[in-house]
Parts: structure tokens; sequence; C-alpha cells
């Protein structure tokens, strides 16, 4: 099983970071996260992987959620922006990215949830009472 650690952030407009993807002629959005590497916590890949891939560095302030997602065990932390504008960050997403595989980051109200295609669609209930405790 492999460990990943994704990062939820919402803006001071109750939206939140979502990072829409297009592979494999699939249409998807994900939280921004991805690998933990050898030595490093969940809590610093959470922050390494935000960087990486939406150009923003961010505080990890708690881990709210584990799951199990198609074979990854999952750790997601609330955080906080310290500093950084929001673009495809100059980590392995925006080296890979292409016309058909492509990654674009973007701020999403939560009552727009429904209309995108987020996985895993579990985070449809568990984003809004997030941004209630925050």
């Amino acid at each position: 099983m492999r460990a990943r650690a994704v990062g939820i952030l919402f803006n001071p407009h109750g939206e939140v970071l979502l990072m829409r993807r297009r592979k494999e002629g699939r249409v998807y959005a994900t939280l921004p996260g991805g690998g933990i590497e050898p030595g490093e916590t969940p809590a610093e890949a959470c922050a390494r992987e935000m960087l990486e891939e939406v150009n923003l560095v961010v505080e990890p302030l708690r881990e709210v959620l584990t799951l199990e997602n198609l074979g990854n065990r999952e750790h997601y932390f609330l955080t906080r922006l310290v500093s950084g504008e929001m673009r495809l960050g100059d980590g392995p997403e925006g080296v890979r990215h292409s016309d058909e595989n492509w990654y674009s980051p973007e701020w999403v109200a939560l009552e727009r949830l429904e209309d995108v295609n987020l996985v895993p669609a579990d985070l449809r209930r568990l984003l809004p009472a997030l941004l209630e405790t925050e």
C-alpha cells in the first residue's frame, strides 16, 4: 500500500483548492497531494506536495482524515496559506502537463462541488464540515 499526503486549503471566500485533471480521456478533480517520500512525515509531504503542485507554501494544521483509496493510504490535512501565488507548480505535474494529461488548479465554491467529478466522492460531505471548523 502506498502512503499519500493531501492538503485541504480554503480561501477567505469559502472556496476549496482543487486540482482539475484530464487523464486518459477522463475529467475529474482531486485535492492536491501525492506520495510520501522515505524519511518524510505525512505533514511534511503535504507541505511539499502543495508547493510542487500549486506553488503555495502552506502550514499543515491538523490531520482530519485517513482514507484507504485505490490501494493508497491517504492522510488529509487541513492547511493554512503562508505564501505564494496559486498556479500549476514546478513539480512533476508541471513537467508532465500536456493536452492529453493536464492539470489545472482552481478555487471551487463548496456549493459547486456537486458539479465537479470530485474523487474520492466522499469528500463532498467532508469539506463543508471542515470549513465550519476552520
